[in-house]
């Protein structure tokens, strides 16, 4: 019967040690959040072993590219966790699989529209003053990675109701089973194992596609299990104007906010990098998978961050909500600064795993003691963010996230480049971690002065 809580789950929220809530939450979804990220991690230092780096850097700037279209309807599907934990906190289960609903026919929506956005690649690419041995290999990989678009919108939707409604563990299969079939499918389509010819960076997106498309079955197969489906009202696939709105409401400019800040360190990366040539376009490419791969756990727990503040805003409970936010900062500063100390001390063996070119290693080493000073800044913004989303609070930090981001990640570094070239790639650096302290500062600021804390009932569906 719709709206009765199951056990697993009333065990949970009663949970007496909050760390061990967190962490139970937590697991699951750093699985998710770096399941993209290792896939595209695996697949870059699978096309490094071709001998060069131009595979690998044109699977890299596609990959990121199509991440930065993508990452708006991402906003939106993180809402749904929002919505659906308010809702799981109230205990007004009905309306779970409603919000889950109007996050699917958005993913629909949304994808269609990628699908012709995949065909400017091969402009942009040359607009941005890429090599021309880059720019076929980059289009083609972000035709393939784009007109799958669905698929990881979609596989996010669901991911995003289950640990709402504290079914963590179903994501944790989804997301490891997906990585897994995608570094076997890289490992045959890529490099020609098994029995297939090698097709390069189109097989690093083929494989990642297929990839996805796993980790979608897989947790679709979880959501329909008759505990979920009956209890959560997961089968209410209509499309209501009204849940649709509230998720518009709260997810577009969670939406913007992520796509401005992926544009913007694509640009970074595509634009501003570009300048100094392929060399310096591959060790930033490299230092980037080793961010991706400290941060996108941070943002794993972020998201488990967004469900436990729903949940106590859905209860009346604010100051646990505030408890649990700073919580889930402890608990992502001890991690990020552990990342950071290991890219600072064993910078030349990391960037050593993708390139032995003397110049590439001489460069990726000075630019991950940036990434290294860069962690503590991250765990800042990405926490807090988490929690404001959870309650609610999205419009400002869009706004200051987008404004700043493009000021300075992007304009502010171009001008270094261009008024200081002499310092090289560490110039744009420069200007990229001065954000990375300002934004962070401002996040915690806005969490700390509690405005967020009278701002859910604006985006309750009841009468």
């Amino acid at each position: 019967m719709a709206g009765v809580l199951p056990t697993q789950s009333h065990q949970q929220l009663s949970s007496p040690s909050p760390l061990r809530e967190l962490l139970y939450l937590a697991a699951p979804t750093v699985a998710q959040m770096a399941s993209y990220t290792l896939m595209q991690f695996i697949d870059t230092w699978i096309l490094a072993k071709s001998g060069t780096v131009t595979a690998p850097t044109a699977a890299a700037n596609s990959g990121m590219l199509a991440f930065s279209a993508i990452s708006l309807g991402m906003g939106v599907m993180f809402v749904v966790n929002a919505l659906v934990s308010q809702s799981f906190g109230r205990k007004t289960f009905g309306e779970c699989g409603r919000f889950l609903w109007q996050g699917i026919w958005f993913a629909i929506g949304f994808s269609l529209l990628l699908i012709p956005v995949s065909e400017i690649g091969p402009a942009l690419f040359r607009w941005m003053g890429h090599a021309a041995d880059l720019i076929e290999p980059e289009s083609v990989y972000l035709r393939i990675v784009l007109d799958a678009a669905f698929l990881k919108l979609a596989a996010t939707a669901i991911e995003q109701f289950l640990l709402g409604i504290n079914r963590p563990f179903a994501v944790a299969v989804a997301t490891v089973t997906g990585v897994t079939v995608n570094a076997v499918a890289a490992w045959m389509i890529v490099l020609g194992h098994g029995g297939l010819g090698p097709h390069g960076v189109a097989g690093a997106a083929i494989a990642q596609n297929i990839g996805v498309g796993t980790e979608l079955f897989c947790i679709t197969a979880a959501a329909l299990l008759p505990s979920i489906r009956k209890s959560f009202n997961a089968l209410d696939w209509a499309l209501r104007p009204r849940e649709m709105l509230t998720l518009l409401k709260m997810g577009i400019p969670s939406g913007v906010q992520i796509v401005a800040e992926v544009l913007a360190w694509s640009a970074f990366t595509l634009w501003v990098m570009a300048g100094f040539g392929t060399t310096a376009m591959a060790a930033n490419v490299f230092v980037f998978r080793y961010m991706s791969v400290s941060f996108m756990p941070a943002y794993g727990i972020s998201v488990a961050v967004t469900a436990l503040v729903g949940r106590c805003i859905g209860q009346g409970r604010p100051d646990l909500a505030s408890a649990r936010a700073n919580l889930g900062f402890k608990v992502t500063c001890i991690y990020m600064l552990s990342c950071g100390l290991l890219l600072f001390l064993f910078r030349r063996q990391l960037i050593g795993l993708f390139t032995t070119d003397a110049k590439v290693l001489e460069i990726g080493q000075k630019l991950l003691i940036f990434a290294a000073v860069y962690q503590l800044f991250d765990a800042m913004y990405i926490i807090y963010n988490g929690a404001l989303r959870g309650a609610g609070d999205t419009l400002v930090p869009a706004i200051a996230t987008g404004v700043l981001c493009w000021s300075i990640t992007v304009l502010g570094a171009r001008w270094v480049a261009d008024h200081f070239p002499a310092r090289g790639p560490i110039g744009p650096w420069l200007a990229a971690s001065g954000y990375g302290l300002i934004i962070g500062t401002f996040i915690v600021v806005r969490f700390a002065r509690g405005k967020w804390k009278n701002m859910p009932d604006q985006y309750s569906t009841n009468p």
